[in-house]
């Protein structure tokens, strides 16, 4: 297990142009349209080193000692409630709406698909209903990309 002791700097997201590169065999997933959090193993921090305070319940629901990366979310189209909720520092009780929703162990020094398979692990020995691993899928060709994005958009995603 690896932990931290303060927030990093996180992976960003980046465009892709397909007349530059083809998207056959890459891992996707939905950006998602809430506040990042990363979760040090025992600390919540924003993508810019600033603390979140969530309750105590939602600590302990958390794996110790295990840095995660991911987004605080409530659901599609609902950004400004999200931030509503994380961003006070009274711990309060509306933290039951949000799902952490991660998609990477930054401090493993392994491949990103085998980070994947290490955080289902983790997250499969403490099992919470508001801590899950957003769920990747093969890309098998542009056209499938280009569906998948425009149900996401279609279904309110980012």
């Amino acid at each position: 297990m690896e932990g931290g002791t303060g927030p990093i700097e996180c992976m960003l997201a980046k465009s892709h142009d397909p007349d530059k590169q083809s998207p056959d065999g890459w891992l996707m997933s939905e950006k998602l349209d809430g506040v990042r959090c990363y979760w040090n193993g025992t600390k919540m921090f924003t993508r810019g080193g600033k603390k979140f305070y969530p309750p105590k319940w939602f600590v302990k629901g958390l794996p110790k000692d295990f840095a995660l990366d991911g987004e605080l979310w409530t659901k599609r189209d609902d950004f400004q409630k999200t931030v509503s909720i994380v961003r006070r520092h009274d711990r309060n009780e509306e933290w039951h709406q949000i799902t952490y929703m991660v998609y990477d162990a930054p401090l493993l020094q392994i491949k990103f698909k085998k980070r994947l398979q290490a955080i289902r692990e983790v997250l499969d020995a403490t099992p919470v209903s508001f801590v899950k691993l957003l769920e990747h899928s093969k890309c098998r060709n542009q056209k499938q990309l280009d569906e998948y994005t425009d149900r996401v958009i279609e279904e309110k995603g980012e």
